[in-house]
């Protein structure tokens, strides 16, 4: 039925849009008016996103009606009665620029102002020059976005580095992201799904180079038109493409202690009609680890203990390359093409002693494990979007089909050594080989269409059709000394294959009455799950139907004040790498395995924010509230045989609500900062789990502008003991250091950066189960010093033609 649905649902998007073409010449009926615009950046020609566009009466001040520009720094004011106005265009960091004498007539009702430039603020002080910046952190409706292309921390890092100094975000020692002590966060790349099919969060992010990301949009109770997975919410990472006229480019240069290098390489070429651009990076990353794990057995009340020391070497390399082609044929229609390839690896080294010791601390078994695995990964994604704009401001309808594939083959060889009990060798050695083989296929076809109408509001509408199919193989070999040669072992190879597709329907209404605005949506989503595991002819299925509501409210107020609530329903299904029931051997004493049986968990949040601006100043604060059923969680259980057993269980469920503060300020002209501090509690209940506490994380980041070719940051980060389920995470504390000097009028920058400073960041974890105590530590190379070049081409010919403000056309009468 949901097909049928959806198919409807297209035919009537495209009576829509003929509708809608129909009646864009039907405009000049209106009694009110409109006035439109686009604000860009006076010296980089880059689009403004969010300027607050203000519409005055001339006659008295007094102030009509206001609005922000959009992603592409285009903005429209609606209902504007015949009269005469001026305009006030504000971004902090930037002067304003004030359009006046704005004549609205009904012969006349629409005024198009063009491009609106304006100027960054340049104060000269005391041998000292600074320049106005792009505001760091941005609230919006339903998303914040945190612009990271100038901060200079996360030179020659990757993703991770980046999303680590985002206000409630912690990343764990796996590269592994929270916000707000929730792990479920979905990324997507450009606001799609990222080809990287199959992988955790710590692996795609630790795939993206820093270099290459403008911003980071963290969309904590997104809209209905977004997919309603990831429960903490979404993270979304805007990559760089740039649109100046002509060619313009970028070649960066990175190099850091302990065999760190990466490189990239970027560039457009914008014609009228066509642009093309690509970009190309790689990377080499080697980093020493160190850890130790010591757990408490309680068996048939006899006390044990597991000693476990280990050190080893982690190695990635990748190679990333990006090109496509838009295609502008007219003023409405826009066509792209693009192909993204990744080839990347990672490979380790460990050395793992082992120590058994009974109740009086004596040892019963010792024995030492090495283990050399290559994972090599490589994953295309194609994508095809169209889009299509309308005479009716603000009206456009967008189309994409995306294919990812995703490859992955692990190769992975133990040596294990046993000991007497007095630690000499005993001469038995065990050989042993583990082999995988991953291949994910993904299709995402969608379509929005959005249609601003006069006197009634907002309409948008869309649908998407998501498309999985995983396999995975996995095998395990022994070295039989006797015939001298590789046996395998049936009892532990799987061949697995799993199937989601999900076809979604969707409806968004928005409008504002004076001051307020609101939002209102909702999503209707059919899944429809099958796992199979082909050697042992079992499987499962799990289809399912549901709803989910968002609303958003926004009420501003006098001063530069603002009140926000929003609300939304969201599911985190189980992927393919829960389900699985391959079962992990690496760790003999430690093994994890996958859940068919896992069901999707649901989650109920609301969210109620206020904001203040203070000059240039802004002050954003935010209560929290988040129920979560059937909540998802790490589940370890030590079994008779002092086994410790991983895998993954639902919960009956998991509450979390707290405080979120943020305030940014140029203190001083030369001076920056950008401080956030979150307060939370976390509850969870079900399996025997009764665990509760609260915890806090502060983050500041502090920019120095001492000229206008030479700044310094300083980042502090603190994350307070935060539970998961029957974890702890202790506290960890970590500041990073980065300066940068520009020459050649900036297109030439130098930058050194050191992580780390205090090489504090460590992590320690408690976990409890019901008859043990497992207390661990990891240490990864985090104090890491990083010089980096990079050089921008922008010749001055690519400068944009400037067009008029505005008409020149003489006062006509009302």
């Amino acid at each position: 039925m949901i097909k049928n649905f959806v198919f409807i649902l297209f035919i009537a998007l495209l009576q829509i849009v003929y509708a809608q073409n129909r009646s864009g010449n039907q405009q000049g009926m209106m009694i009110n008016g409109k006035i439109s615009g686009t604000v860009i950046d006076a010296q980089t020609k880059q689009t403004i996103e969010y300027c607050n566009i203000a519409l005055f009466n001339l006659r008295d001040s007094s102030m009509v009606n206001g609005t922000i520009s959009g992603k592409e720094g285009k903005f429209v004011i609606e209902n504007v009665k015949p009269g005469l106005y001026f305009i006030r265009a504000s971004y902090i960091g930037y002067f304003n620029n004030i359009i006046d004498s704005i004549l609205v007539t009904p012969r006349n009702p629409e005024i198009d102002l063009g491009v609106i430039r304006l100027d960054g603020k340049t104060i000269e002080l005391t041998n000292v020059v600074v320049t106005g910046e792009k505001e760091v952190i941005i609230n919006n409706l339903d998303k914040k976005v945190i612009n990271v292309e100038k901060d200079l921390t996360n030179v020659g890092g990757t993703a991770v580095d980046v999303v680590q100094n985002i206000p409630s975000v912690s990343v764990d020692a796996d590269g592994n992201i929270s916000y707000r002590g929730n792990q479920n966060i979905k990324i997507l790349i450009d606001g799609k799904p990222s080809e990287l099919l199959g992988l955790g969060s710590g692996d795609i992010l630790s795939n993206i180079p820093a270099s290459q990301i403008e911003s980071i949009e963290l969309v904590t109770n997104p809209s209905a038109r977004y997919d309603p997975e990831g429960t903490g919410g979404i993270l979304n990472i805007v990559m760089k493409k740039r649109f100046n006229g002509g060619l313009n480019g970028n070649i960066s240069l990175t190099g850091g202690t302990g065999d760190k290098f990466n490189g990239s390489l970027n560039f457009n070429y914008k014609l009228p009609d066509v642009n093309f651009f690509a970009s190309i990076d790689s990377r080499l990353h080697n980093t020493d680890n160190n850890g130790n794990s010591f757990r408490t057995n309680n068996i048939s009340n006899s006390f044990s203990y597991l000693d476990q020391l280990n050190n080893g070497t982690f190695s990635h390399f990748g190679h990333n390359f990006t090109t496509g082609i838009d295609i502008t044929p007219d003023n409405y229609n826009t066509y792209t093409l693009s192909v993204r390839y990744r080839n990347f690896g990672f490979d380790t080294e460990s050395l793992v002693k082992t120590k058994n010791l009974n109740s009086l601390n004596e040892i019963t078994r010792y024995f030492e494990r090495n283990s050399d695995a290559e994972r090599r990964m490589n994953a295309l994604q194609y994508t095809l979007s169209y889009k299509r704009t309308f005479d009716t401001k603000g009206a456009e309808l967008t189309g994409d089909i995306i294919l990812g594939n995703f490859r992955m083959k692990r190769d992975e060889d133990f040596l294990q050594t046993n000991f007497n009990t007095d630690l000499t060798p005993n001469g038995e050695t065990l050989l042993q080989k583990g082999l995988s083989n991953n291949k994910n296929i993904q299709w995402t076809i969608q379509s929005n269409y959005i249609n601003p109408i006069e006197g009634f509001g907002r309409i948008e509408t869309g649908f998407k059709i998501t498309l999985k199919n995983f396999n995975s193989k996995n095998d395990y070999l022994n070295y039989d000394i006797n015939s001298a040669a590789w046996l395998e072992d049936i009892t532990r190879k799987t061949d697995f294959d799993y199937k989601e597709n999900v076809y979604a329907v969707y409806g968004i209404y928005s409008n504002n009455i004076s001051d307020f605005q609101y939002q209102l949506g909702l999503r209707l989503e059919q899944a429809d799950v099958t796992g199979t595991e082909n050697l042992t002819h079992s499987f499962f299925t799990n289809n399912y139907f549901s709803v989910y509501p968002t609303v958003h409210l926004v009420q501003a107020l006098p001063n530069q004040q603002e009140l926000q609530l929003s609300y939304s329903r969201r599911v985190e299904r189980p992927n393919n790498r829960r389900l699985n029931p391959y079962v992990d051997r690496s760790d003999s004493l430690n093994i994890s395995y996958g859940n068919p049986e896992l069901k999707p968990e649901f989650i109920n949040a609301l969210e109620f924010g206020y904001s203040k601006l203070f000059g240039k100043t802004a002050i954003t604060s935010s209560v929290f509230y988040r129920n979560t059923s059937d909540a998802i969680t790490n589940f370890t259980i030590v079994n008779d045989n002092g086994i410790t057993e991983s895998t993954w269980r639902n919960l009956a469920k998991n509450l979390s609500y707290g405080l979120e503060l943020t305030f940014s300020s140029p203190l001083v002209e030369w001076f920056r900062t950008n401080t956030s501090f979150t307060y939370f509690k976390n509850e969870f209940e079900g399996l025997g789990i009764s665990n509760a506490d609260y915890s806090w994380m502060a983050k500041m980041n502090n920019t120095f502008m001492l000229s206008k070719d030479f700044n310094f940051q300083i980042n502090l980060n603190y994350n307070a003991p935060t539970i998961m389920g029957q974890s702890k995470m202790k506290e960890q504390f970590a500041t990073d250091f980065a300066m940068k000097k520009d020459f050649l009028d900036g297109q030439l920058s130098l930058t050194f950066r050191l992580s780390d400073v205090f090489n504090t960041r460590e992590w320690d974890s408690e976990t409890i189960g019901q008859n043990f105590i497992t207390t661990s530590y990891r240490k990864m190379e985090s104090r890491v010093a990083y010089l980096g070049i990079s050089y921008r081409l922008s010749p001055d010919n690519n400068r944009e033609k400037e067009r008029r403000p505005r008409d020149e056309e003489g006062m006509d009468e009302f």
